[in-house]
């Protein structure tokens, strides 16, 4: 079933009709576009190139047929390991199937920021599809677009109170594919490299570990059946060392601004002795905060300006 959402948001617009509330955020057209009957081994190394974590699926007259994202790549890089030839069955695999297939989209013109912070919240995503009247692809909005409005204003929430917790680790000395297993399994994006104290030393990326297994060099190591080589190497060699960190106590706009000024999406919380207790990511922030009791939003069109309230009664 195509999820199509025409939603009007509760409060009235400014201006004459729906197109007051016509809002360009995202990418005209999606950074990576894809055939469905493309390789897994073709979308990786499209997605990395473009530095991007979803990959518009798209039939030949152009309509939405699916999404790809860097987590369900991933997840078809371990079913290949355990099968003996991650390059060969990301090679044979076909995008269509393993992609999402008709995610929610909106309708270009038909739709605000609002609306699409309530698609994002109520199925937690972090990315959804712009589409004319047709259903062909436009652009996409991602979880990064949504964060980066929300950096501007005030939230007056914690960060604890959206965080992804326990803080799933792993060593420095640890190897590629406990990083991969643990992504995999828990739907992780971000995990905390912490040292033998247990403090934080580093962060590893869905990101880190999809550019590790596109380079040149891996997949080489990959094409030769030399998987095991490349799934032991130590999960210091993919992460990014002083990694940014937070407090649960500090504020949502507080993190989502460090992010921003470090470019990254998602930052390690810690707590005094620089213990990792949680994650809170772009995704995180855009799902939970709607979410959260007394949380109230208002986007001012004639602004372009998000408003966050907390209402306590």
């Amino acid at each position: 079933m195509v999820l199509l959402y025409r939603y009007k948001a509760p409060l009235s617009p400014p201006g004459p009709g729906l197109q007051a509330r016509l809002v360009l955020i995202g990418h005209y057209p999606p950074p990576v576009v894809l055939d469905p009957g493309q390789s897994l081994l073709e979308a990786m190394i499209a997605l990395d190139q473009r530095g991007v974590r979803h990959g518009v699926v798209v039939d030949g007259k152009g309509r939405l047929t699916g999404i790809l994202s860097i987590r369900r790549i991933l997840g078809a890089v371990r079913r290949g390991y355990e099968e003996g030839s991650i390059h060969g069955f990301l090679g044979r695999v076909r995008v269509e199937d393993i992609m999402w297939r008709n995610p929610p989209h909106v309708v270009i013109g038909e739709f605000g920021v609002e609306d699409v912070i309530y698609i994002m919240s109520r199925l937690n995503i972090g990315a959804v599809v712009v589409v004319d009247k047709d259903e062909k692809v436009l652009g996409i909005i991602s979880e990064k677009h949504i964060a980066g409005i929300m950096a501007l204003t005030s939230i007056h929430a914690a960060v604890h109170e959206v965080m992804t917790k326990p803080a799933r680790t792993v060593a420095s000395k640890d190897p590629i594919i406990s990083l991969l297993e643990l992504m995999d399994t828990h739907r992780y994006r971000h995990a905390p490299i912490v040292s033998e104290q247990g403090t934080l030393e580093a962060m590893a990326t869905a990101r880190d570990l999809l550019g590790y297994l596109a380079t040149e060099h891996t997949l080489s190591l990959l094409e030769k059946r030399e998987d095991r080589k490349v799934m032991n190497t130590a999960v210091e060699e993919v992460a990014v060392g002083n990694p940014a960190r937070i407090l649960p106590e500090a504020d949502i706009a507080q993190a989502l601004r460090l992010m921003r000024k470090r470019g990254i999406s998602g930052l390690a919380v810690v707590d005094s002795e620089n213990k990792p207790v949680g994650i809170v990511s772009e995704r995180d922030i855009v799902t939970k905060l709607p979410k959260l009791v007394g949380i109230e939003m208002f986007y001012d069109y004639v602004k372009s300006k998000l408003y966050i309230a907390r209402i306590i009664s």
